[in-house]
């Protein structure tokens, strides 16, 4: 293992910053520093004079993030500030958006949460907008602006997804990245031919784990021709069922169809898919670039290389997303406490480096990450830095947020098309569902 360079992660933040079209602007063609309140963040000093105050923390647990891990980066930051206790609060599922609406609705909102999409909270008035001061931390502050303001802390960029591939299988079988989309299915039915299974997808009760490939797709496909594909869609300029986008969900029903995927993929969560992964059968696995810290973990008989998913012309494309980081709720009793608390848990470099150890993190943060790397980080780096980022499908956040429960419906979309669903027809529900719910928010 060798140690990541600052250098190397400022040429990273500099391209994907000139080039990242998730980063919203204010209004007038310029990503401006929004005027947010409460204008400043509480320093912490003069422990021994502040009163015991107790925020709730709203986290996910992961095969990467445990609940010792959780303890462990919210230990970092109580050391510092004693007088802040947290009391964690674990969503019972990876879809912690779903759970923080539970908790909003029944008056359990919690004071802080982390990588939770903030659109929908944000538009209803549920979070505060962070101050300049929060804001100075972090390489690309106006990344995912709603109105103008920073709702949750830009910490960090990882794909969404990129492809992971068992470079054994690949050797064995006689085949190389593709370049072009016809290369990735000719190598898809090579791979099937020798008795492995080319591609692996999940579902269960994690309906998000079936679309990674459709969302990649999207971005080679819809997303490099259409970066502002979203804000036409809310200006009524295109749609679901128009040819760019059906035609990106008719390749990956011809994946489908062709049993490029595992059979058993609806009846797996999203828990289940790195050890089905790691038995070594499959030779593609596309995945967010958490998978990096799972890779290095595991003793495996196979090294893994990845690849951006190609487009038709082989111009190379991948999705990513920076921010993720915490939010604040509008409606905590300690609106000071809370934004310290979560400006701190963001932009601390030791948790930052424990998160891109654990979850395959990049840091978007202003102060240096102490890092040892491994070549798969390396290798994912070295894509970020030469391809042309795009957004990825269904986790944009603010401006650029799809509307709610558009994501939720794609994914079950995806599954009913998998047990044999029309593609126009499922298509034509997803745009009536987008204009009945941008009718319902005017």
């Amino acid at each position: 293992m060798k140690t990541m360079s600052k250098m190397k992660f400022v040429t990273l933040t500099l391209a994907l910053s000139l080039a990242v079209v998730g980063c919203s602007s204010n209004g007038n063609g310029n990503a401006g520093t929004p005027t947010n309140e409460p204008s400043t963040v509480p320093t912490g000093t003069d422990e021994g004079a502040k009163e015991t105050v107790e925020l709730s923390f709203l986290v996910h647990e992961t095969p990467n993030l445990s609940g010792q891990f959780w303890d462990a980066q919210i230990k970092k930051v109580t050391d510092k500030y004693p007088h802040i206790k947290i009391n964690k609060i674990v969503s019972p599922d990876i879809d912690r958006a779903k759970y923080a609406k539970q908790l909003l609705a029944t008056g359990d909102f919690p004071d802080v949460m982390i990588s939770v999409n903030p659109a929908e909270f944000a538009a209803s008035g549920a979070l505060l907008p962070f101050p300049e001061e929060s804001l100075a931390k972090f390489t690309q502050p106006n990344a995912n602006l709603i109105d103008g303001k920073q709702y949750q802390l830009p910490w960090n960029t990882q794909t969404y997804p990129t492809m992971y591939y068992n470079k054994k299988i690949f050797d064995e079988v006689g085949v190389t990245p593709p370049a072009t989309w016809s290369e990735f299915m000719e190598i898809s039915e090579k791979i099937k031919n020798a008795g492995y299974t080319p591609l692996l997808y999940g579902g269960g009760s994690d309906p998000w784990a079936t679309t990674f490939l459709t969302v990649a797709i999207i971005g080679s496909d819809v997303y490099a021709e259409t970066p502002d594909w979203v804000a036409k869609r809310k200006n009524g300029e295109v749609k679901f069922s128009d040819p760019a986008f059906k035609n990106a969900i008719l390749k990956w029903k011809e994946v489908v169809d062709k049993g490029y995927f595992n059979e058993d993929g609806l009846s797996l969560n999203y828990g289940q898919l790195e050890e089905v992964w790691f038995r070594g059968q499959t030779a593609m696995y596309p995945m967010g670039s958490w998978y990096i810290s799972a890779d290095a973990a595991t003793e495996k008989d196979f090294e893994v290389g990845t690849f951006a998913l190609p487009s038709d012309s082989g111009d190379p494309v991948i999705a990513v997303f920076t921010g993720g980081g915490t939010s604040v709720s509008a409606k905590t009793a300690h609106p000071e406490e809370a934004i310290l608390f979560a400006t701190e848990f963001a932009s601390n470099p030791e948790i930052m480096a424990e998160f891109m150890k654990a979850d395959g993190s990049i840091p978007a943060l202003v102060e240096e990450v102490p890092f040892e790397s491994t070549p798969l980080f390396d290798e994912q780096l070295e894509q970020l830095a030469k391809y042309k980022p795009v957004n990825s499908f269904g986790v944009e956040a603010g401006d650029d947020a799809l509307l709610p429960g558009i994501k939720d419906a794609f994914d079950k979309m995806a599954q009913d098309i998998i047990m044999g669903a029309d593609v126009e027809s499922e298509l034509a529900k997803l745009d009536k569902l987008w204009d009945d719910t941008a009718a319902r928010m005017k």
